[in-house]
């Protein structure tokens, strides 16, 4: 990311504030999808230059359209990319806490509603550590369902043969 979160997070938050998306779901997506859309669309095309030309030239000359030749065999070949995309944009949000601090104030997520058992002259520490592991249940379930996905997904273009 070229520009830190700190540097935009005042004008984001007058801009959601002007165009009403205040502590709003959208609101909060939006800027996920705007800072997490870079990574992605580097990672996709990198991904998808190192698929080889023979493959795509064969399924031209089977008579296959573009439309074709993407939907049936770029796309499959794909999905290890968008899985690890997934996988580590759905990780990112789930993890985020500025933004979900700062810009909503009603609709909280999990970081936010930990860090609210902080008070200024006391720590529940029974609850916040509670509302931690509960909060990890699902990170840990999801890191050991698509572990091999996410490790394969970003070392997929790492070895050029």
């Amino acid at each position: 990311m070229l520009i830190t979160l700190h540097a935009i997070l005042i004008p984001l938050f007058l801009f959601e504030i002007r165009i009403g998306l205040q502590d709003t779901y959208l609101g909060l997506i939006l800027p996920y999808i705007a800072i997490g859309l870079p990574f992605a669309i580097y990672l996709g095309t990198e991904f998808i230059k190192g698929i080889p030309d023979a493959i795509i030239d064969s399924a031209k000359i089977d008579g296959a359209s573009y439309l074709q030749v993407f939907l049936k065999i770029i796309l499959p070949i794909s999905k290890p990319i968008i899985v690890t995309l997934t996988i580590l944009s759905v990780l990112g949000a789930w993890n985020e806490f500025l933004l979900a601090f700062i810009l909503t104030s009603l609709k909280r997520s999990l970081p936010v509603g930990i860090y609210m058992f902080s008070g200024p002259l006391a720590i529940e520490y029974g609850l916040q550590f509670a509302a931690l592991v509960i909060g990890l249940a699902p990170v840990l379930l999801f890191y050991a369902l698509f572990s091999k996905q996410i490790t394969r997904g970003l070392t997929v273009g790492a070895i050029k043969g």
